[in-house]
């Protein structure tokens, strides 16, 4: 039964912690906390769901593969957490795409936050124009804080 009491009295400390930091106008931060990829499906011109790293992604320009449509473009949604209606333009998203086989940097760009809504989330989007047959490492990093995605792409017959 103490350790339950205990457990409580640290809630109410956290919580009390973070209302008055809410209270006073404290920052928050911002912190990466995913890294998405969404497929431009060439057919229908949509969005696939996330990539959720367990699928095949084999010959997926020729419409092989999990993807259910022939695909070369791909949107990486990087999603941000920071303090709810604070806006910053200075704080930059970094994005950098790295050929998994030989480390070549293939991309590096920048992207400016939003403003954090409700959820205190906010998502930077950036649009990889040709992809499909490189294994991909995407990187995004923002104020030392970053989140790495491999994206096992493979073509051949």
């Amino acid at each position: 039964m103490a350790f339950h009491d205990s457990t409580v009295w640290i809630k109410l400390g956290i919580v009390a912690i973070l209302s008055w930091a809410a209270i006073c106008g404290a920052s928050v931060p911002p912190q990466i906390q995913a890294v998405k990829v969404r497929m431009f499906l060439q057919y229908s011109g949509e969005l696939s769901p996330p990539l959720s790293g367990n699928e095949v992604l084999w010959n997926v320009v020729a419409g092989g593969g999990d993807v259910s449509q022939p695909t070369s473009a791909a949107l990486v949604d990087v999603v941000v957490s920071g303090t709810v209606d604070k806006f910053d333009r200075k704080q930059l998203v970094e994005l950098v795409v790295k050929s998994e086989r030989t480390g070549r940097v293939l991309e590096r760009r920048k992207g400016t936050l939003g403003l954090f809504g409700p959820s205190s989330e906010t998502h930077v989007g950036f649009w990889l124009s040709s992809v499909g047959c490189e294994p991909l490492v995407i990187t995004a990093s923002i104020a030392g804080n970053s989140k790495v995605l491999t994206v096992p792409f493979r073509c051949g017959e």
